[in-house]
């Protein structure tokens, strides 16, 4: 008899076609899990009228989607049309697993799963840790840590923060993002264009772009030639503040912002950067810079905590302080004047990229599920790690 397939509720932050690591790496994980045979049904909030109608899904490659309409403000919604949402599914379906994939999502599904207690999975993904670790989210944190039977992260220093704020210790599990790699497609120093810096990504605060912008200005003239901000800014006041930046510094000829792009429109300009940089103050781990990575741009990246779980100093990138202007100008500068150590930097990178495999993240999120799912596989799994 054929084993029954286990139903997940899958609770994102964002997700495909939404832009940004939180969505790339949900849609990545999610689609992972059903090519495993899990039945996936992903929740994520959208701007819209809050409606007390059951939400319709969509069927994207075999997920199961629905998205939640929260009002006008996604980051800022107070959570309760989730939380129904995700009460009225279960109550149809009858979920066997909960995984909140950031942490405000973990807590609507804390909220949102009926009485019977079943297994709820809670992924810290990065500037999450740094809001629910304030004093203001503390008695949330503990209820959400109380009811969490596992807890995931792409980075060990934001887990640390997290349980040593809550105060509740929680079994957890460290696991890392993951590139593929297309050997077609490397960066070459004699193919690029001369003097072209740039970054990648959703242009939050935490991404620091002001701090690139002013580094990019303390590069000498005859060494820099362009500055591409490849995607866009996530508001309008956000994208203003950095634009009058620019005219300030007079670099208006100098910096373009392509807006949201496809992924070969993506590959096509990092493959044209001399030096990616990413001068972010705190992150998961970003996407953006493994997309880098697996091509082999050198890398200069200031140093948030728990980079370290991934980075080596001068063998993968070369780290800067978090907000310092002048260390960050004279790292590129380093690698826009030395062949040898741009080389260099770019074989490491390829070299981490190849280590952070899809084949083994999926290996390990099937590994998880399993274990919160039948205690007879997490005994044999503990057992075989004991050899």
């Amino acid at each position: 008899m054929q084993e029954q397939k286990k139903n997940i509720c899958f609770a994102a932050g964002e997700f495909s076609p939404t832009v940004g690591g939180l969505s790339k790496s949900a849609t990545r994980i999610a689609t992972m899990l059903k090519s495993s045979g899990f039945e996936m049904h992903v929740v994520v909030p959208i701007q819209g009228a809050v409606s007390p109608s059951a939400v319709i899904p969509e069927e994207e490659n075999g997920l199961m989607v629905y998205r939640v309409p929260v009002g006008d403000d996604v980051q800022n919604s107070n959570g309760i049309a989730l939380i129904q949402a995700i009460r009225q599914l279960d109550t149809s379906i009858h979920f066997d697993l909960f995984h909140g994939f950031f942490l405000p999502m973990a807590y609507a599904c804390c909220l949102g799963m009926n009485k019977l207690e079943r297994p709820l999975i809670t992924s810290i993904r990065g500037s999450d840790a740094k809001t629910w670790t304030e004093a203001s989210m503390a008695n949330l944190l503990k209820l959400l840590l109380k009811k969490t039977s596992c807890l995931t992260t792409v980075n060990t220093a934001l887990l640390r923060k997290v349980v040593k704020t809550s105060g509740i210790e929680v079994e957890s599990v460290f696991i890392k993002n993951s590139i593929g790699l297309d050997q077609k497609k490397i960066w070459n120093r004699k193919r690029m264009i001369p003097g072209k810096i740039g970054t990648l990504g959703k242009f939050q605060k935490s991404k620091e772009i002001d701090i690139l912008l002013d580094s990019y200005y303390a590069i000498d003239t005859t060494l820099r030639s362009h500055l591409a901000l490849i995607g866009d800014f996530p508001n309008a006041n956000l994208k203003m503040e950095n634009q009058h930046k620019i005219k300030s510094l007079q670099l208006e000829n100098e910096v373009s912002i392509t807006g949201f792009l496809n992924e070969t429109a993506v590959i096509q300009n990092l493959l044209d950067l001399n030096v990616f940089v990413s001068t972010s103050s705190s992150e998961g781990f970003p996407n953006a810079l493994l997309e880098a990575a697996a091509l082999g741009v050198p890398i200069v990246v200031a140093r948030f905590d728990g980079i370290e779980d991934y980075c080596e100093d001068g063998k993968n990138v070369l780290f800067v302080p978090i907000g310092d202007i002048q260390a960050t100008a004279t790292a590129i500068t380093s690698i826009l004047q030395n062949e040898a150590l741009a080389q260099e930097l770019s074989k490491g990178a390829i070299e981490l990229a190849k280590t952070l495999t899809p084949d083994e993240e999926k290996k390990q999120w099937v590994q998880l599920y399993k274990a919160q799912l039948e205690p007879n596989f997490k005994s044999k799994l503990l057992n075989k790690q004991d050899v």
